[in-house]
């Protein structure tokens, strides 16, 4: 099964029991606010993107624009390059044979040119799709069905935050002055965010870190 815009915000709103006719919350707020959500998701559980071929751009390549990490660099097929780490008191020279590659400023670059033209692949972990519009109502979501309700969890607390605000500008409510500090959504927001967290530590688990050096084979 999977899960589309419009199945999404027809759920989102059914929580946040938000369904009449002339809803308080607009689609393109909830829209604005679920990717951000789906951005917050992929932060914790991006999705694998195997073998990209990236172009080149001045001295380096550019990076996909869904971008979060590198996982690893193949230039050609199957000839793996390291990862250059930055470390204080560490050179590294440039030219020679490919070996080491980084990444900045949105762009990826290698110890030597590649003079051979060969095919430059990353596989990395990328930000899940996100609708192109609020009227993207066929999208279908990348992220694990079972991951659906933290989507719509965090989208819950955005809204309630942007709530509790604005009853803190009504009310004259000010944290911290002694004053007005009670405003009653600040438990009920701070309780959702334990629970979306207490949810992504659930998904991580616990186990061992295997350790390993990337190189050529």
């Amino acid at each position: 099964m999977t899960t589309t815009w419009l199945d999404f915000l027809a759920d989102l709103r059914e929580e946040l029991q938000d369904t009449s006719t002339t809803p308080r919350w607009t689609d393109a707020y909830l829209f604005s606010r679920t990717k951000d959500s789906i951005r917050e998701y992929s932060s914790w559980f991006p999705r694998r993107i195997d073998r990209v071929a990236l172009t080149a751009s001045g001295s380096g390549y550019t990076l996909p624009t869904d971008f979060v990490e590198d996982i690893n660099l193949e230039v050609p097929q199957d000839t793996y390059l390291t990862r250059r780490n930055a470390e204080q008191g560490k050179s590294y020279l440039s030219g020679g044979a490919l070996s080491h590659y980084y990444t900045s400023g949105g762009k990826l670059y290698m110890n030597a040119t590649n003079e051979g033209g060969d095919a430059v692949l990353l596989t990395y972990f990328a930000v899940h799709s996100l609708p192109a519009s609020v009227t993207d109502a066929v999208f279908t979501f990348s992220v694990p069905e079972m991951d659906m309700e933290l989507i719509r969890l965090y989208v819950e607390i955005q809204v309630h935050s942007q709530m509790r605000a604005k009853q803190s500008r009504l009310d004259r409510f000010e944290q911290g002055s002694g004053r007005r500090d009670d405003n009653p959504l600040l438990p009920e927001t701070n309780s959702e965010y334990k629970e979306y967290y207490q949810k992504i530590a659930q998904r991580l688990r616990g186990g061992a870190v295997m350790l390993y050096y990337t190189g050529r084979s």
